[in-house]
């Protein structure tokens, strides 16, 4: 079996028949359809059942399939080594990032980026923090900034910790909430919430809701935490996030910690997959984005 055939049985699964794969991949359907008829032959199996124009993977062949993709996928990314590899840093790498890591650390990683591999091409791409997963594992990013809890599901993937950082409640001066202290859930949830997303760790410490907690509690959704906090600035909206976001804000004195007893953490992590991680410009990135978290910014340090 060659790559070839494993590209071709992948795209008359995708496609529903040997036409539509022919044309994706540029060649007549008759040749097509002799290559799978010779591997077929060559395995003694079956790979796909024909009926009139349509073709539907057998059991083998949805098998060959499954795992064609994640062949594929690593060709892709040797290919993209070795290109980088030829330019030297006249690479190319792709991230995402989620509403948080789009402020931490993405920015600063940017800057040494910039310094350490000027001719570098970047690519950013911003999801919701399970979307970021979904990115890393569809191949379309090289490494991914996500949240500890977001990752937990992937345990195939390499993890590098980036920071940590608690997750708190945040109010306009002269909220009330501001008057509470260690304000638990029934408290806190009488008022709309402004998040990202309902963490799993939130859910948990909100425990069974009324129907008017539950509400509140998705009040005010968005992957934009500028919005989140004009939302909290202009309205007796609580902001939910990782004390970070907020920094300016508290600086300035126009949101103030709400006393709760949310104990959670977020955890930011660096994660590619075991092949991406083999490539020394994703390893240069691991040590980059470490550095923009725990030292100077890189103005300052120059």
């Amino acid at each position: 079996m060659e790559l070839r055939h494993l590209e071709q049985i992948l795209e008359i699964c995708r496609a529903g028949g040997f036409s539509g794969a022919a044309r994706k991949l540029q060649i007549s359907q008759p040749t097509l359809s002799k290559s799978i008829a010779r591997l077929e032959a060559q395995l003694s199996l079956k790979l796909f059942e024909r009926s009139n124009g349509a073709a539907r993977p057998t059991a083998y062949g949805a098998f060959v399939a499954q795992r064609a993709e994640a062949l594929l996928q690593g060709v892709s990314a040797l290919s993209r080594d070795l290109e980088q590899l030829a330019r030297g840093e006249e690479g190319r790498i792709r991230i995402a990032v989620g509403p948080a890591s789009r402020l931490k650390p993405l920015p600063e990683l940017l800057r040494r980026i910039a310094v350490r591999f000027p001719k570098l091409h970047v690519e950013t791409v911003q999801e919701t923090g399970p979307g970021v997963m979904t990115a890393l594992q569809d191949g379309r990013v090289d490494i991914a900034f996500g949240y500890s809890e977001h990752a937990a599901r992937y345990g195939d993937l390499i993890r590098k910790k980036m920071f940590e950082d608690r997750v708190i409640f945040a109010a306009r001066p002269g909220h009330p909430a501001l008057s509470l202290r260690d304000a638990g859930p029934r408290e806190l949830l009488r008022y709309p919430c402004a998040l990202a997303n309902v963490l799993p760790g939130i859910e948990q410490w909100a425990g069974e809701t009324s129907r008017e907690e539950a509400e509140n509690l998705r009040a005010f959704v968005s992957d934009d935490y500028s919005l989140i906090i004009q939302r909290a600035l202009d309205t007796d909206t609580l902001a939910v996030g990782a004390g970070f976001l907020f920094g300016r804000e508290f600086a300035e004195g126009r949101l103030q910690v709400v006393s709760g007893t949310l104990d959670l953490t977020y955890a930011c992590w660096m994660l590619t997959t075991a092949e991406r991680w083999r490539s020394p410009l994703v390893k240069a990135m691991a040590e980059l984005s470490k550095a923009a978290v725990t030292e100077r910014p890189a103005s300052a340090a120059a």
